[in-house]
């Protein structure tokens, strides 16, 4: 059975303001007035009969009703937006984006995205590779292939992996170490972003928790934003870096760096994929999602 249904916009309006969560930020968003947006929500209820919002001191949040709703609207949203690419003669199943960090994008999918392309030929895989949040309703991006803790508010999350922090140097320095506590005559190496995360672990706890408990010098060294330049750093000589065991497992298998000591720590954070919850029942999205499970099964055996 077909019903009269509200306009378009009026959905889009709804949809906008319920993933922001602000009727504010939707305003700016969709580039209407406030006035007009009200009118958008109010014209959406009244043929709805249905409060769709509460609005508090200084925040709204679903009723029951928008709840019920949210669902259905967005993946018609994302219907319509599909239906419009094939007329245009775009087959978005062929064409897969994926967001990642360029550490991620450099030492775990760029040297081995010939086993995806190889398996799944008829995928065109884009990598989109910077740090910035992506906003999966506006972005053209499929997933987001993130090493972090969360929470992505809205999004849903596939957890793939968690990673370890040992030492990673080249082999030549190495062969100049026999304890922990050598670390104090060569350079630290500190990748700053993981300074993102709350309490995360560095030089400090490692050194602790490998028996060096006063290095006071833990903190002294050369510090890089991005954790791919410091490994590259750590490759060609330059000091010794704390470093993800997933992100080096490529150099290492090269023989480009080695691990001076057999102990690591956790990072306290993983490897997750996370989108719309629409987009991992996509054959592209599942290819995806099969192929990075197995290799990064295999970067955490290594």
């Amino acid at each position: 059975m077909r019903y009269s249904l509200p306009p378009l916009n009026s959905f889009k309006a709804f949809e906008c303001v319920a993933r922001h969560m602000s009727f504010a930020k939707a305003t700016n968003e969709l580039g209407l007035t406030p006035s007009a947006l009200s009118y958008q929500i109010k014209m959406l209820e009244d043929q709805l009969q249905a409060q769709l919002f509460t609005r508090l001191n200084r925040a709204i949040e679903l009723t029951s009703a928008g709840h019920q709703l949210l669902p259905g609207v967005e993946a018609g949203l994302e219907n319509f937006s599909e239906a419009v690419a094939r007329i245009k003669g775009l087959d978005q199943d062929k064409v897969l984006v994926i967001s990642t960090g360029p550490g991620t994008a450099s030492k775990v999918i760029a040297p081995r995205i010939y086993r995806f392309m190889e398996a799944y030929p008829e995928i065109e895989l884009r990598i989109s590779a910077n740090l910035k949040l992506v906003d999966f309703y506006k972005d053209d991006v499929d997933l987001g292939l993130r090493f972090g803790r969360g929470p992505y508010p809205g999004l849903h999350i596939d957890v793939l992996a968690e990673d370890f922090l040992t030492p990673m140097c080249a082999p030549r320095l190495a062969k100049e170490m026999r304890e922990p506590a050598d670390l104090k005559n060569f350079t630290l190496l500190h990748e700053d972003s993981m300074a993102t995360f709350l309490n995360a672990p560095g030089w400090k706890e490692w050194l602790k928790t490998a028996g060096v408990s006063k290095a006071s010098w833990s903190e002294k060294g050369m510090h890089f934003s991005q954790i791919d330049h410091a490994q590259d750093a750590a490759i060609e000589g330059a000091g010794v870096i704390l470093g993800r065991k997933v992100l080096c497992a490529h150099d290492a298998r090269l023989g480009l760096s080695t691990n001076p000591f057999d102990f690591e720590i956790s990072a306290t954070a993983h490897y997750m994929l996370v989108g719309l919850e629409s987009s991992f029942q996509k054959h592209k999205c599942k290819a995806f999602i099969e192929w990075i499970k197995a290799e990064l099964d295999e970067l955490c055996l290594s």
